[in-house]
């Protein structure tokens, strides 16, 4: 509802109040009433919007702690005087010295880890290893191969023993290069015993007795063609070809296996460990640098409530050994040169309020006095009262008024949202409302005359008078008593 409907409301109640009472008061009084008159005026009236607040610093931080602890030390008193980079407590800093311990661990930890998934993969050398002792499997299955050919023909000739003797440098070729190639894996595995380095110098020293065995195959076919005895050089060299062939297999699997190994998953699980843990530390490093708790500004440093309430209603301030956490702030530093009054606008006036409009504070501290001020800020976000209301924190600026105004004192500001200059007015008390009709009492020759008048603004005290009076008319004043036309009266 606003101001003036507000108002309106207000004389209906009051024609009827004076309606209930008429007859008592007419029959105690008499044909002659007492009245109460004003003389219509012509001055400026203002439409003001009034809301209650409190007077708080415009200038203020509140400072936290950087985690949840408790305090050594508490250097500052109450309401005491600092500058900015003043250390107002310092925490106990064993925990915090603790978390980075615990960090640092956490982080080595994790970079074994990471150092653990690289160590997994092969090296160049092992997967060379593996090709060549795979290269050297296929040229002794395929000399093998050929030596059983050659045998299959029955009649060896020369280019046959050529053939065979060929076939058994090649296979001897082969076994020095899977020797070489599994001697290579041993000097890596005495290095670095790890199981990844077993398996393959495993793998190495089945190829090398594969490469080995080939040899002695092709030596074996060799000779048998040498000693004509065809059917038991067959024999031989069906088995060389068998053993060459399973040697190339059981080559070719360890180098798939060296040269498909896929290690990325693991390194970035890993990689994200190292991260998170980094991220750990730089917080608990931070916190462990921020245990001093010091004031972002010059100003008085406010002690905050930090706990649950006693039985009486006190609140646990900061003091030594006192447990703080970083959600409560249990010091506010305030610059009272800066002060303001914070008055709750009703939602109903709140569009009529602008910023620049010239307001008037009083606080429930001095009755007698006023402070002028203007209208600095209107903060968007609404709050609610204690009863439910929704209210908008309206800031007047209260900056270098007085030094005995202080933080927390209660009162009311008045904000004029409107003006009209050299206008008639009446007081709100001289005005009627009956059957839509509005109207006043004048007040000639000690006797009422109703006066039908149109009204423009209307303020909580005064009303504008559009027609109907002049400046300089007498207006009686509504009363307990029932007002009648013509009426005689005398002037009180």
């Amino acid at each position: 509802m606003s101001s003036r409907s507000k108002v309106i409301a207000a004389l209906v109640v009051l024609v009827a109040v004076g309606a209930v009472t008429a007859v008592i008061a007419f029959g105690a009084t008499g044909p002659s009433v007492e009245v109460e008159t004003v003389s219509v005026d012509v001055r400026d009236l203002a439409v003001s919007v009034t809301a209650s607040g409190r007077v708080e610093s415009s200038a203020r931080a509140d400072v936290f702690p950087p985690t949840a602890g408790v305090l050594a030390e508490v250097n500052v008193t109450d309401g005491q005087e600092v500058m900015r980079g003043t250390v107002l407590a310092i925490m106990d800093t064993a925990p915090l010295e603790i978390a980075v311990a615990q960090a640092e661990a956490g982080l080595a930890q994790a970079e074994a880890g990471l150092a653990s998934v690289d160590d997994q993969a092969p090296s160049s050398a092992e997967v060379a290893a593996a090709r060549a002792s795979t290269d050297a499997a296929w040229a002794a299955y395929r000399s093998a191969q050929a030596a059983a050919g050659a045998v299959s023909a029955q009649a060896p000739s020369q280019s046959d023993l050529d053939a065979a003797a060929a076939a058994t440098r090649a296979a001897r070729t082969a076994y020095e290069q899977a020797d070489q190639a599994y001697e290579a894996l041993r000097t890596a595995s005495a290095a670095l015993p790890v199981a990844e380095n077993l398996d393959a110098l495993g793998g190495a020293e089945v190829a090398r007795d594969q490469a080995y065995a080939a040899y002695l195959g092709a030596q074996s076919t060799e000779r048998q063609l040498r000693s004509a005895d065809f059917s038991s050089q067959q024999s031989a060299a069906d088995a060389g070809v068998d053993q060459a062939y399973a040697a190339y297999l059981g080559a070719k699997a360890q180098q798939e296996k060296l040269e498909g190994l896929d290690l990325s998953p693991q390194r970035r699980s890993a990689r994200a460990a190292v991260d998170q843990a980094r991220e750990a530390l730089a917080t608990a490093e931070d916190n462990l640098a921020s245990a001093e708790l010091v004031a972002p500004i010059d100003g008085v440093v406010l002690f905050n409530p930090i706990g649950t309430p006693a039985a009486d209603g006190s609140a646990p301030k900061a003091a030594p050994d006192a447990g703080v956490a970083p959600q409560a702030a249990p010091f506010t530093v305030v610059q009272l040169d800066s002060t303001r009054f914070t008055a709750e606008v009703d939602e109903v006036d709140i569009d009529l309020v602008r910023t620049g409009m010239n307001a008037t504070v009083r606080l429930d501290a001095f009755p007698d006095r006023s402070f002028e001020t203007t209208v600095s800020e209107i903060r968007p976000a609404a709050t609610l009262t204690p009863t439910g209301g929704t209210v908008f924190p309206v800031y007047l600026s209260l900056s270098g008024t007085d030094a005995t105004i202080l933080l927390g004192m209660k009162g009311d500001a008045t904000i004029e949202v409107s003006r009209v200059e050299d206008v008639i007015t009446v007081p709100i008390e001289a005005l009627f409302d009956e059957a839509g009709e509005t109207f006043v009492y004048l007040v000639k020759d000690n006797r009422l005359v109703r006066t039908r008048v149109d009204i423009g603004t209307l303020t909580e005290t005064a009303v504008e008078i559009v027609s109907g009076v002049s400046a300089g008319d007498e207006v009686a004043l509504s009363s307990a008593t029932e007002f009648e036309d013509g009426m005689a009266v005398r002037v009180r």
